[in-house]
C-alpha cells in the first residue's frame, strides 16, 4: 500500500513532486471562501453545491468540475487502500478552510481507515526550494482528538446561516490549529464594514486606485503585498473588482472589456490588466466615510453558510473586532 498526501492545489503538488516527496498526491482545489458552504449530510451533497457554484461563476465547465470533485471524494471514501494519509496545508484562509472540511470528514472514526497525520506549514508550499520543503516533514504530527474537536466545531460554525458562531471562535482556545484564529478574522473582514459598508478587499481596491495603483494588474500585486497572509487568487480578486465597477451605481470607472474570465486569450487578459481605473464620485465619498456602500448596491453574496443580502446584512466592526447584526445590535 502507498502513502496519500492531501494538499491544497496543483502548485503545491508540483513542488512536492520536484522535491521527490514520496506518495500519491490528492489536490483539494475548492475555493471555500467563495460561494455557499452550507450544512449538508454528506461530503457529496456539498460537493454538488460547490461544483454548480464554481461553474456558475465561469471558473470551469460544470461537468469537468463535477468529475474532478467526484474523483476526489471517491479517494476520500477509499482511504483504507493507503498505509498512511498526510494532510499538508498552509496557514492562509484558503488552506485553513480546506483543512477544516477534511478534518471534519476524518473526525468520524470509520473514515480514518489508515493512520492520519498533519503538516501545518507556516510558509507557502509552492515557492519553497526542494530542500526547505523536505524540512516541512519534520512538522508531521498524528491527528489528535483536540485537533479534530476544534475542526468539527469550526467547520460547523463556518456553515451556519449566522456568522455568530464563527466569530465566537475568536474567544475560544483554537491552539490545536495555530493558524485558524487569523483565518477566522480575515474571513470576518469580508463582511461589510460598519464604517463605509465595504469589505476589506473592496476598501483596499478603492484606496489602492486612489493611491495610484490604477490598473487591475498593479492593483492585484499591491493587494497581495498588503495581505499578512495572502489567500485570494486573481480570479476571485478580479471578480470583486468587476463588481465594484458594475451595477447602477459603480464605485469605479474605466474597466471595460470585463468581466474577467479565466478563458481570456493573452491579448484579452493583457487588455484587461492594463485598463486605467478611476474612482467615481460615489467611490470617493464612500472611502471618505460619507456614503454607505450597502445603500447603493444589491447584496447577494455567500460567506460560508451566510447568505448576505441587504435585509440580512451582518457587518464587521474592525476596531472592536465584533459583529453587528442586521438590526444594528452588537
Amino acid at each position: 500500500m502507498s502513502t496519500l498526501i492531501i494538499t491544497n492545489g496543483d502548485a503545491a503538488a508540483d513542488n512536492m513532486r520536484e522535491a521527490r516527496i514520496n506518495g500519491e498526491i490528492l489536490c483539494w482545489r475548492d475555493v471555500l471562501h467563495e460561494g455557499p458552504v452550507i450544512a449538508t449530510d454528506t461530503l457529496e451533497e456539498l460537493t454538488a453545491i460547490r461544483a454548480n457554484y464554481l461553474a456558475w461563476r465561469g471558473w470551469g465547465d460544470a461537468e469537468a468540475i463535477r468529475d474532478v470533485f467526484a474523483e476526489r471524494d471517491g479517494a476520500m471514501r477509499a482511504l483504507g487502500r493507503f498505509s498512511e494519509v498526510t494532510l499538508w496545508f498552509e496557514h492562509d484562509l484558503y488552506d485553513q478552510l480546506q483543512l477544516l472540511q477534511i478534518l471534519d470528514f476524518l473526525a468520524s472514526a470509520e473514515q480514518r481507515a489508515a493512520p492520519c497525520y498533519l503538516i501545518q506549514a507556516g510558509s507557502f508550499i509552492g515557492p519553497e526550494t526542494p530542500h526547505r520543503l523536505r524540512m516541512h516533514l519534520k512538522l508531521k504530527q498524528p491527528l489528535s482528538e483536540a485537533l479534530l474537536g476544534v475542526a468539527q466545531v469550526a467547520w460547523s460554525a463556518y456553515r451556519s446561516p449566522s456568522p455568530e458562531r464563527w466569530a465566537a471562535l475568536l474567544r475560544y482556545d483554537t491552539t490545536a490549529m495555530p493558524f485558524l484564529r487569523a483565518a477566522v478574522l480575515r474571513h470576518l473582514e469580508e463582511f461589510p464594514s460598519t464604517g463605509n459598508g465595504l469589505s476589506r478587499t473592496e476598501d483596499f481596491i478603492l484606496r489602492g486606485v486612489r493611491a495610484g495603483f490604477d490598473t487591475p494588474g498593479a492593483l492585484f500585486v499591491a493587494f497581495q503585498e498588503s495581505e499578512e497572509t495572502p489567500f485570494m487568487g486573481d480570479w476571485s480578486f478580479f471578480a470583486t473588482l468587476d463588481t465594484m465597477a458594475g451595477g447602477a451605481a459603480p464605485f469605479l470607472s474605466g474597466l471595460v472589456g470585463g468581466p474577467y474570465s479565466p478563458y481570456f486569450d493573452e491579448d484579452q487578459r493583457q487588455t484587461y490588466l492594463d485598463r486605467k481605473l478611476r474612482l467615481t464620485g460615489l467611490g470617493q465619498t464612500t472611502i471618505a466615510g460619507r456614503k454607505d456602500a450597502v445603500a447603493f448596491r444589491r447584496l447577494d453574496r455567500w460567506l460560508g453558510g451566510v447568505h448576505l443580502r441587504n435585509e440580512n446584512c451582518w457587518r464587521w466592526d474592525s476596531e472592536s473586532r465584533r459583529l453587528v447584526a442586521p438590526n444594528g445590535r452588537y
